[in-house]
């Protein structure tokens, strides 16, 4: 079985922000040579999630607008009492949305439906950000 890693770096400007990384995992899988296999993406960030959604991007501001109502930032959270980031609202939304994705590889491709969308979402940005891609399979 082959194995590949392949970290994407990149930086966020807004401390809440939406980015579409479907082109740059595509990349690395196709980079990585597994012709039928796996690609676990994995944000190296707490405070961060990847997703699956449709390619409409105001259902990903949908997402974004329930998560603000789940978890306002105006709410006074435990941890922001001990960390000197105050970022919980962060750490919560990432836990939440599910953290990272785990997606087919069939023909050296991602197996995507029609409308499916690999996003990045960022709850505590504006900073240096990795992703990690890790394809594992034959």
């Amino acid at each position: 079985m082959k194995t590949f890693r392949h970290e994407l770096h990149f930086e966020t400007e807004k401390p809440t922000e939406i980015i579409n990384i479907t082109p740059q995992v595509e990349a690395a899988v196709r980079e990585s040579g597994v012709s039928d296999g796996l690609a676990l993406v994995y944000p190296l960030h707490t405070s961060s999630a990847v997703y699956i959604s449709d390619s409409d991007y105001s259902l990903t501001q949908d997402f974004a607008d329930i998560l603000d109502t789940l978890v306002p930032a105006s709410r006074a959270y435990r941890h922001d009492e001990t960390d000197y980031k105050k970022n919980a609202a962060g750490h919560l939304k990432s836990i939440l949305s599910g953290h990272s994705v785990t997606l087919p590889v069939t023909g050296g491709r991602l197996d995507l439906g029609t409308w499916q969308t690999v996003y990045y979402f960022e709850f505590d940005g504006q900073r240096p950000k990795e992703v990690l891609v890790k394809t594992i399979g034959e």
